[in-house]
């Protein structure tokens, strides 16, 4: 399994998709996002450990609205 990066629009989204994550088994952590200006939202993001469909997924039926998802590497 692989990381998986997911900017969100708010910093409420960033803390309701870490939880909804974490009680769904997945290890996740919120970050700042480096270049919140480059069109990533609030500048917040959360780094799942799994794959980016599921975690898409889990985030869309729950409501977090995501601004972009991007496909990390294998460990961190």
């Amino acid at each position: 399994m692989n990381w998986t990066t997911v900017y969100v629009s708010s910093v409420t989204n960033a803390m309701r998709g870490k939880k909804v994550l974490e009680q769904q088994g997945y290890r996740v952590y919120m970050q700042r996002s480096s270049h919140a200006e480059e069109n990533n939202g609030c500048g917040y993001s959360l780094l799942v450990y799994g794959t980016e469909q599921a975690v898409k997924a889990a985030l869309s039926k729950s409501g977090i609205r995501m601004i972009r998802v991007e496909h990390g590497g294998g460990r961190r």
